[in-house]
């Protein structure tokens, strides 16, 4: 609880963990997620990187909502690690 002179502040105790859930805050992650996936598939003969969404586990209020882009051909693992494809695509996306 924070005190700003006569006011006082008080913090809802599930905010930030509704938040990080909230469906806006999903799609905009998924949204990266599945962008980074399709840059990196250019090319490919096959759907190498796909893309998974979920939220991860509570700790007191957390549980951050949580996408990743992930190598599920030898192809896609060879090609980013020669490449740094998906570091250098990762570093190119801000949200």
């Amino acid at each position: 609880m924070a005190q700003l002179g006569k006011w006082e502040m008080r913090w809802a105790k599930d905010a930030h963990y509704n938040l990080r859930r909230a469906p806006g805050v999903i799609r905009e992650l998924e949204s990266a997620a599945e962008s980074i996936a399709s840059d990196a598939n250019a090319g490919q003969l096959e759907r190498g990187y796909v893309t998974g969404s979920r939220q991860g586990a509570p700790k007191g209020t957390d549980g951050r909502w949580r996408t990743s882009v992930v190598t599920t051909t030898i192809e896609a693992m060879v090609d980013d690690a020669r490449n740094d494809t998906l570091a250098k695509l990762l570093e190119g996306y801000r949200i």
